[in-house]
C-alpha cells in the first residue's frame, strides 16, 4: 500500500474501534445469538459472544500502529519539521474537548457517570511527542554520531512523560515510533523480527499484569487482553510492512481532511453515545 492506503486504511480502523465503544459488538450480536441459542446452537452462540468478539476486536488494533508508522514517514518527508509538528498539536488540542466528551458518552453508554478529569490526552499529543523525540535524536547525531547512543534515554523520558500525563499510548508508542524510524532501512523479513521485542516492551506493563494474574480469577481476562493489544499492535506494524515507499495522491485537500476527521468523528459519536439510552 502507498502511504494514503495506509492511512485510509488506519481511519476506518479507527472508526471501527470507537464506534464499537458506543455499539457494543455483544449487543449488536445479542440477536444473532439468540436465534442460534434457540436453534440449539448454543456451543455456536456462546463462541460467538465471546473468542469471536475477541477476534473482531483486532480490527481497531491495528489503527494506533499504521498511524504510528505514517508519523516517521511524516518526518522523513516533511520539509518542514516545526510546521508539521505545530499542525498536530493544533489537531490535538481542538480534537482534545470531543475526544473527552467521546470518553463520557462510552461511560453513559455503560450506564456509569464519568469525569472529565479522568479522559487522559489524546493519541494525537502522542504523536506529537514521539515526533519531537525523532527530531532530537537527528540533532543528536548531527552534532555528534557517538550522542545518539543517549537517545534511548530520550525515548525513556519520553514515555515516562507520555505515561505521566496520561497521553493515550503514552509508555509504548514512543518507543514503536522510535524502532520504526531506526529501522526504516532495513529489510522487511529483518524489521518482522526486530519488532517482536519492541511491542512486547511498549506492552511491558500489561505483560507484567498477565505473570501477576496466573492463578486468580482475573488470568482469563488479563491474558484475552494482553493478546488483543500486543498481537493487535505487531499485526499493524506488520501492516505497515506493506509500504511501497510511494506517496499516493496524498495532497493538501486529503491532509486537511485527515486532520478534521480526527476531532469532527469523535463528536459525532459523542452526541450518539449521549442521545443513547444506558445499556444498564
Amino acid at each position: 500500500m502507498n502511504y494514503k492506503q495506509l492511512k485510509i486504511f488506519a481511519m476506518c480502523c479507527m472508526v471501527f474501534d470507537h464506534v464499537v465503544r458506543i455499539f457494543p459488538l455483544y449487543q449488536m450480536l445479542g440477536p444473532l445469538a439468540d436465534f442460534l441459542w434457540s436453534r440449539g446452537y448454543g456451543g455456536l452462540a456462546d463462541w460467538l459472544l465471546d473468542d469471536c468478539i475477541t477476534y473482531i476486536m483486532y480490527i481497531g488494533r491495528l489503527a494506533a500502529p499504521v498511524f504510528l508508522y505514517c508519523i516517521t514517514l511524516g518526518f522523513v518527508h516533511t520539509s518542514d519539521v516545526r510546521r508539521y509538528l505545530g499542525r498536530i498539536l493544533l489537531t490535538a488540542v481542538i480534537a482534545q474537548v470531543p475526544y473527552t466528551l467521546f470518553d463520557l458518552a462510552e461511560l453513559h453508554v455503560m450506564g456509569v457517570e464519568g469525569d472529565w478529569r479522568e479522559a487522559g490526552l489524546n493519541i494525537l499529543f502522542t504523536l506529537a511527542l514521539g515526533l519531537l523525540v525523532l527530531v532530537l535524536h537527528e540533532e543528536l547525531k548531527r552534532r555528534n554520531r557517538k550522542l545518539i547512543l543517549f537517545s534511548p534515554i530520550l525515548v525513556a523520558a519520553a514515555s515516562w512523560f507520555g505515561n505521566l500525563c496520561s497521553m493515550e499510548g503514552g509508555r509504548g508508542y514512543i518507543i514503536l515510533i522510535f524502532v520504526y524510524y531506526i529501522t526504516r532501512s532495513c529489510p522487511r523479513r529483518q524489521r518482522a523480527l526486530l519488532y517482536v521485542p519492541a511491542v512486547m516492551l511498549s506492552r511491558i506493563g500489561l505483560i507484567q499484569w498477565v505473570a501477576e494474574s496466573i492463578g486468580t480469577d482475573l488470568f482469563t481476562g488479563a491474558w484475552r487482553n494482553c493478546l488483543l493489544n500486543v498481537l493487535g499492535n505487531y499485526f499493524g506494524m506488520l501492516v505497515a510492512l506493506t509500504d511501497n515507499g510511494e506517496k499516493g495522491k496524498a495532497g493538501k485537500g486529503f491532509q486537511w481532511f485527515c486532520y478534521a476527521f480526527y476531532p469532527a468523528h469523535f463528536a459525532l459519536l459523542a452526541l450518539i453515545g449521549f442521545l443513547r439510552p444506558p445499556l444498564v
